[in-house]
């Protein structure tokens, strides 16, 4: 009988042990000490990066368009996603010009240094953001703007080598079959 209590007496203590040892367990969990479940993880900092730039809300959405430019016009049609901090999957952020040593990294791959509101002076007050890959030569981006044609809303974009109109984007897929591969006559091919 000796032997039977000492028994039930070690495994009451135990219990009472594991018990004692999950409450304090939970009450660490709810104090974040012990187990981080609210644990932010911050990205690394790249370097230069100003942070994300925010597209204007009338940009947003899906747009379609046909690709042309002087001796050429497509007949396929193009498909753009223009979301808050993205075009297509290209993340626009803000960059320090006078940043040293940008590199490009598998971070920043699908990053793309952005700048809004960029006016040209015979381009109607159009308000493009102007874009370049993060870590490029300043003659290789593309430039997207709002502007009305024909009643309706349309995106334009010009490359930034000559800025050269080569798409019109229209909100859309039949639209875009109907006037696509075709500039408004009243803008510039080539801003100034």
């Amino acid at each position: 009988m000796n032997k039977q209590v000492k028994n039930s007496k070690i495994k009451m203590l135990i219990a009472i042990t594991m018990s004692l040892a999950l409450g304090l367990l939970a009450g660490k969990a709810s104090d974040s000490s012990l187990l981080n479940t609210n644990m932010v993880v911050q990205a690394a900092h790249v370097k230069g990066n100003l942070g994300i730039l925010t597209t204007p809300k009338k940009m947003r959405g899906t747009w379609y368009g046909k690709a042309f430019d002087l001796n050429y016009k497509s007949k396929v049609l193009n498909k753009l996603r223009v979301k808050a901090h993205k075009i297509d999957s290209n993340e626009l952020h803000r960059q320090d010009t006078n940043a040293k040593g940008i590199k490009n990294t598998r971070q920043t791959r699908n990053w793309v240094k952005a700048f809004y509101p960029v006016t040209f002076k015979k381009d109607k007050n159009i308000k493009y953001i102007l874009m370049f890959p993060w870590f490029s030569p300043a003659a290789s981006g593309w430039s997207l703007g709002i502007y009305h044609y024909k009643g309706h809303r349309v995106l334009i974009e010009r490359t930034t080598s000559s800025y050269r109109i080569t798409n019109v984007y229209w909100r859309s897929a039949k639209l875009a079959r109907m006037y696509g591969g075709k500039k408004p006559k009243e803008l510039k091919t080539y801003a100034q």
